[in-house]
């Protein structure tokens, strides 16, 4: 359409100054060439309306906008004036309509009073917070100064989307099965309902992933006294320079850590236990092993410093 109008405007003007230029020029009377220029102007009001007609408003105000800044002083160009006005308008309300954030309608609206646009960014702001997938779009509309009849909307929708995200990120942890991921779900939503659940889950799984690694026999724990096949006791001993982790998983999952040299007791449920340990230190391997646990034991680790 812009070529259009490019072609239409070089053909009427084309023919004006060709016959305002032409060497028999001096023929016309004044009159005559008033008349000629006079109908330019009409002929590039009609097109300019024809253009409207079409919904052409990009080319509308092209040609409008030519024909004022050309001949400022006829009485048409008060129409095209009004014209131009009533184009812009409206092109803005379909830029409006065809905005895809909340940003571009909020950039559109700028240094805007005119109520027809202002109801069509309000009407756009409302339909894309509906349909927003992105709580940081709504998190900065929610930080502007305009539109903010809309706040409780962007609320509860942000509400929505943080629920769907915990419920994809439980369901991703669920999938994938590894400790880590079920560590960073718990980073990011540490109230969670099934927290205790989760970090039981998160024992078993760190047992298994050292099981299925390179690791040393853990030191087997020396029996005291008679066996109970209720509870057992295991008294423990860090022999080593590290903070030791021990993890149980059987008939309960736990979890202790224990200071460098340093020494403390741990209950469980009689029965048969995957127990794997490890040290804060990279070049330290993990210990792993299977216990069956039936009384009172003691324990003391020396976890191997060489490096693997």
């Amino acid at each position: 359409m812009r070529l259009l109008y490019i072609s239409l405007l070089v053909l009427y003007t084309t023919c004006f100054f060709s016959c305002k230029n032409d060497n028999k020029l001096p023929e016309y009377s004044l009159e005559e060439l008033k008349k000629r220029e006079h109908d330019s102007i009409k002929q590039l009001l009609s097109i300019s309306r024809v253009f409207y007609a079409k919904e052409d408003y990009e080319n509308t105000i092209l040609t409008l906008e030519d024909l004022i800044n050309r001949f400022a002083t006829y009485n048409e160009v008060l129409e095209a004036q009004e014209l131009l006005k009533d184009s812009k308008i409206k092109l803005i309300i379909i830029k409006i309509s065809e905005a895809v954030n909340i940003q571009s309608v909020l950039v559109l609206l700028e240094n805007n009073i005119n109520p027809d646009i202002a109801i069509a960014a309000s009407n756009k702001i409302e339909e894309l917070i509906k349909n927003a997938e992105e709580i940081k779009d709504l998190e900065d509309y929610l930080n502007q100064n305009k539109v903010k009849e809309h706040s409780a909307l962007a609320n509860n929708k942000i509400n929505v989307l943080k629920e769907i995200a915990k419920q994809n990120a439980y369901a991703n942890a669920v999938k994938t099965e590894t400790s880590s991921t079920w560590k960073k779900f718990l980073e990011d939503y540490p109230n969670h309902p099934k927290k205790n659940d989760i970090e039981k889950t998160i024992i078993m799984l760190e047992v298994s992933e050292i099981f299925k690694g390179e690791y040393g026999e853990i030191p087997a724990s020396q029996l005291l006294g008679e066996r109970n096949s209720r509870q057992s006791v295991v008294d423990i001993k860090n022999d080593t320079k590290y903070t030791l982790t021990l993890r149980y998983s059987g008939a309960e999952v736990k979890k202790i850590s224990i200071a460098p040299f340093s020494q403390t007791s741990i209950k469980l449920k009689s029965g048969v236990y995957k127990i794997a340990a490890s040290v804060n230190a990279s070049n330290v391997r993990n210990f792993a092993g299977t216990e069956s646990l039936f009384g009172e034991y003691s324990s003391s680790y020396y976890i191997s410093t060489k490096t693997y």
